[in-house]
């Protein structure tokens, strides 16, 4: 995070995926919650999973 200068990295991902949130999770990300039909994909309207991690974070 030094590098790029940024204080707030975001993913997201489908929840019927609920290995993609893993991953996140162990990259030290918080899951900070889901968007209901918020996004759209091959299937229509569908929901996602937000994580984030903060410079404050990262550094500790």
């Amino acid at each position: 995070m030094e590098e790029v200068d940024v204080n707030r990295i975001e993913s997201r991902h489908d929840p019927l995926n609920p290995n993609s949130g893993k991953v996140m999770l162990k990259c030290g990300m918080k899951y900070e919650g889901t968007m209901r039909q918020a996004d759209i994909n091959n299937k229509g309207i569908c929901d996602y999973s937000m994580y984030s991690i903060l410079a404050t974070d990262y550094k500790n």
